[in-house]
C-alpha cells in the first residue's frame, strides 16, 4: 500500500507540472518544444512567439544559478553532464578540465559543476545538439521576455546560488524586471493559475533552506521586493511565511 501511495503520489506531482506549457521555457524532453534545449534562448522565443496565449501556458518558468564567478545563469542541473556532452564540446572540454585541474573521475564523466565554471568558460560550451546555443544569462532572459512580449506571469526557480552578491543580484534584477515591465504590461492569468505575483521565486525545500531559510532577512528582502516570497513548486506554498 506504501509503494501504491507513493507511486500515485508522483504520478500527481508530475501531473501538476504538465499542465503548465511555461515549464524550463517550454524546451526539453517531455516539454512542447522537446526538439530545443530546455531553458535555452531557442526555446524562450518558440514558446513567446508561438504557445504563450494558450490556456495552459500558466506561467513562464525557468532554473537559476551561479557561476564561480558570480554571473546569474539559466541551468537546471547541478552538473553539466546532461545538458552539455563532451563528444559536441571536446575540443574545449579538454581545454577547461585543464585550467580547472579536473580530477580523472571528472574528466571521464564530465562531472563538473556549474559553480566549478567562470561564465566565459561555460560560454565557450554548446547544449547538446544545438551548436548556436549557448547557457543563457539571467539578464539575457529578461531581455528576451520583454523583446517578445512576455503576456503570462513569471516564476524563476532557484537552483544553486551560493553567495549573498549573487542572491541579491537575483532579487534587484528581478524587482526592476517586474516594476518597469511586468506592471506595465497586459499580463494574463489563466484561471488554474494559484501563485500571488507577476514575477517571483520558486524553490525546493532543501534548495530554499540552503539558500535563504537559513537568513530570515533574505525573505524579507525578497517580500519588500514585491516578489511575495519563495514558493514550493507542485503545492505553491510559500516558504516565506
Amino acid at each position: 500500500m506504501k509503494k501504491l501511495a507513493l507511486i500515485i503520489l508522483l504520478l500527481s506531482s508530475c501531473s501538476l507540472f504538465a499542465k503548465n506549457l511555461g515549464h524550463r521555457a517550454g524546451g526539453g524532453k517531455g516539454e512542447y518544444f522537446d526538439y530545443l534545449p530546455e531553458n535555452s534562448i531557442a526555446a524562450l522565443q518558440a514558446s513567446l512567439s508561438t504557445i504563450q496565449d494558450r490556456s495552459d501556458f500558466l506561467y513562464l518558468e525557468f532554473d537559476i544559478q551561479e557561476t564561480k564567478d558570480g554571473e546569474i545563469v539559466i541551468f537546471h542541473d547541478k552538473y553539466i553532464k546532461r545538458m552539455i556532452s563532451y563528444k559536441q564540446n571536446k575540443q574545449e572540454l579538454d581545454i577547461i578540465y585543464n585550467e580547472i585541474g579536473a580530477s580523472s573521475f571528472q574528466r571521464r564523466f564530465n562531472n563538473i559543476r556549474i559553480a566549478e565554471l567562470t561564465f566565459e568558460q561555460l560560454r565557450r560550451l554548446r547544449l547538446t545538439n544545438h551548436p548556436d546555443q549557448q547557457v543563457p544569462t539571467l539578464d539575457e532572459y529578461l531581455e528576451t521576455s520583454k523583446d517578445y512580449g512576455l503576456l503570462k506571469p513569471m516564476s524563476v526557480e532557484v537552483k544553486y546560488l551560493q553567495t549573498d552578491v549573487a542572491k541579491l543580484k537575483v532579487i534587484n534584477k528581478l524587482e526592476e524586471f517586474n516594476n518597469l515591465y511586468m506592471k506595465n504590461a497586459d499580463i494574463i492569468f489563466e484561471s488554474e493559475y494559484d501563485l500571488p505575483y507577476l514575477t517571483g521565486f520558486l524553490a525546493w525545500k532543501s534548495k530554499f533552506k540552503k539558500v535563504f531559510g537559513k537568513d530570515p532577512s533574505w525573505c524579507k528582502r525578497i517580500i519588500n521586493a514585491g516578489l511575495y516570497g519563495v514558493f514550493k513548486p507542485g503545492s505553491h506554498k510559500n516558504q516565506c511565511n
